[in-house]
């Protein structure tokens, strides 16, 4: 799965074949098909990697430090550990952040469905701490934020960046806590 992401980051997903896919990770094109049943379930493969990255549960600890050290409860708290988990995440794959990025629109409708779902679970969370967060504000300048918070750190996947994967994500927290408008550290 780590070849076909490479391949679909570096030359797009319909340019990879079954056997450039194959050769990359030292089998057959044909001898993936015991493992994936087409091209796509490995793309949507690829894309619950992510996607269970930056949804991973954050630590259930509220006196644990938070994105950037501070120790914070409620929903500043759990939406700074959620903010902390997805930065982590797209910064150390930032290769699947580009094939997530750039070829999202290949997936067949069953795979585009089940994605969707999760995404919608994501960001109604988030949704719903901000508003907690930031009870003053009204619902769509809360849906906009959140939408844009997510826009940035997406575009982690098009962005060279020579950080290193903690400086990226250290930098993406500070940037995701000025958009959603959370106290610093």
């Amino acid at each position: 799965m780590r070849a076909a992401a490479d391949l679909f980051a570096a030359e797009g997903y319909p340019a990879a074949g079954m056997d450039q896919i194959g050769a990359a990770a030292g089998i057959t094109g044909p001898a993936i098909y015991r493992h994936f049943d087409s091209k796509a379930a490995i793309l949507a493969a690829v894309f619950d990697v992510i996607i269970d990255a930056v949804t991973a549960a954050p630590p259930d600890d509220p006196s644990a430090p938070n994105a950037g050290g501070a120790a914070l409860s409620g929903a500043t708290g759990e939406l700074l550990r959620l903010v902390r988990v997805y930065a982590d995440a797209v910064a150390a794959r930032r290769r699947l952040m580009a094939v997530f990025v750039r070829e999202v629109h290949h997936l067949p409708p069953e795979h585009a469905s089940k994605l969707a779902e999760r995404q919608r679970t994501l960001v109604r969370r988030w949704r719903a701490l901000l508003s907690g967060v930031h009870p003053e504000w009204d619902r769509e300048v809360v849906r906009t934020t959140v939408h844009g918070c997510f826009g940035m750190l997406n575009a982690l996947g098009t962005f060279d960046s020579a950080m290193t994967d903690d400086e990226l994500a250290d930098t993406l927290v500070v940037l995701a806590r000025r958009m959603l408008d959370l106290p610093p550290d």
